[in-house]
């Protein structure tokens, strides 16, 4: 995964997402006005450094949004700063790289869905991000166009990736879900499945049970979020980092205000991530304020799996992942 370099003095906008959509997270639970003005600036940094055709770009020649993971954290900034900022800027070019993307990975090969890069030998569930941010801009502006976009793409998801257990597998090949021969093995720094990806998947069920008052979704997203806390969790309670230290708790915001908020949802839900929080402010922190990966901690040290995989907590993603869990558990 592309990193900042020297060469890259702008940094790079999905390292930079990862702590937006944190911040947006916590000025939404909070109504914080020195946040907002934070997002404001940050946007403005943003608008300036970039140009409107590189902020919507797409593929590896783009040098800017590689993969469709990269593409959708960026599309999920633009949104996260039209909110803070009411930016029409900031749509329009969610709208530019949504698009794009829909244009760039997705096709009917393997029955649907988005291919995850330019590499096309595999779909991945971290289409989620776009298919959120295209649910989000149909919200916005009424265009059908991304809605009937996310919606393919939902479908795949919803038939290729769904397990028995209610768990989604995270990656798709020719030879059908990577994994599928150990489903089980779902561990901290490695795992068949993908946390974040999951949570994007309940926030999706949810939305379309608001704008289809159609039972289903809301069955969806409960029967994956109690597969989340019996599969994915520590004999503590808490929330396992499973596959991406520097992506995995970017939709614990939106599960929280999705998920948690339907009927029926249940109280271990929440109780989970409060115990993921709790451990994460107690046990995953530097002496500097930086967090890690390993959720049930330590932060860093031959002790952490993720340290040891240079997932580090002075890394913008990883540090700002793990506040999100945090931030999560705030949302009421």
């Amino acid at each position: 995964m592309p990193t900042t370099s020297p060469k890259n003095e702008r940094g790079i906008l999905w390292e930079r997402a990862m702590l937006f959509i944190t911040l947006e997270n916590l000025w939404q639970a909070t109504g914080d006005a020195t946040l907002q003005q934070r997002l404001r600036a940050d946007w403005s940094y943003t608008k300036r450094m970039f140009s409107v055709q590189e902020l919507e770009a797409c593929g590896q020649a783009s040098g800017i949004n590689w993969a469709a993971d990269d593409a959708g954290w960026s599309a999920l900034m633009y949104l996260a700063a039209h909110h803070a900022t009411g930016d029409a800027d900031a749509l329009a070019r969610a709208r530019g790289l949504v698009r794009a993307s829909f244009n760039h990975w997705l096709d009917d090969q393997m029955g649907g869905g988005m291919w995850y890069s330019d590499k096309r030998d595999h779909k991945s569930l971290y289409q989620t991000a776009l298919v959120l941010a295209a649910l989000r801009i149909h919200e916005l502006t009424g265009d059908e166009y991304f809605r009937e976009q996310a919606l393919k793409c939902y479908t795949w998801m919803e038939t290729h990736l769904l397990r028995e257990d209610g768990l989604y597998w995270c990656d798709y090949g020719t030879a059908g879900p990577s994994g599928q021969n150990r489903p089980k093995d779902i561990h901290e720094a490695g795992s068949v499945v993908f946390l974040g990806g999951n949570m994007a998947m309940g926030a999706i069920h949810a939305r379309l049970f608001h704008s289809t008052k159609d039972d289903k979704y809301r069955e969806r997203a409960l029967r994956n979020a109690t597969a989340l806390v019996k599969q994915i969790t520590t004999t503590e309670g808490n929330f396992i980092d499973d596959r991406d230290a520097w992506t995995n708790g970017v939709f614990a915001g939106d599960w929280a205000r999705e998920v948690l908020s339907l009927p029926g949802a249940d109280s271990a839900l929440r109780d989970a991530l409060r115990k993921t929080a709790d451990s994460i402010f107690s046990k995953d922190r530097t002496s500097a304020g930086f967090y890690g990966g390993s959720w049930s901690g330590p932060a860093e040290g031959e002790g952490s799996v993720w340290w040891k995989k240079k997932s580090l907590p002075e890394q913008i993603m990883t540090s700002a992942n793990a506040v999100n869990m945090i931030v999560a558990a705030c949302i009421e």
